[in-house]
């Protein structure tokens, strides 16, 4: 009985930190979303799209929820969304090229958000049509 409450304890607590390493990302798609005219038009909130994109990137990276690495990668993200040049995009995939492999890779793995965004606009927008039937 007293390992099963530990480990519902440990559980609990990695589920609480990966929640607050996803605080900046989820943010960052947040303000993104606000002026997306998709989400205007189909009257999405932009919140459950977010936590479906934070989902996605999370599924993506190597090790466990609440695993301190995860962190980066993260950041990362969370940057990437901000961009406004190209200079600062080679800038950012050089910063990150040692976390995901190489500069090349990062800049592929950023280019998967989009993907991951129009996933989860796409499940949304369903979930929408879905419930006007």
């Amino acid at each position: 009985m007293k390992k099963l409450l530990i480990a519902v304890c440990a559980a609990f607590l990695l589920s609480a930190c990966s929640t607050k390493e996803q605080t900046s990302l989820k943010e960052a798609l947040v303000a993104k979303f606000k002026d997306d005219q998709d989400l205007k038009d189909y009257k999405l909130d932009p919140e459950p799209v977010a936590d479906c994109v934070v989902r996605e990137i999370g599924g993506s990276l190597p090790g466990f929820a609440g695993d301190p690495r995860r962190d980066r990668y993260y950041e990362a993200y969370a940057k990437f969304l901000n961009i406004n040049s190209p200079a600062e995009l080679e800038k950012i995939k050089n910063e990150y090229g040692d976390l995901f492999g190489s500069a090349k890779q990062a800049g592929e793995s950023f280019a998967n958000v989009t993907e991951y965004v129009m996933n989860c606009m796409g499940k949304a927008i369903e979930r929408v049509s879905g419930e006007g039937s």
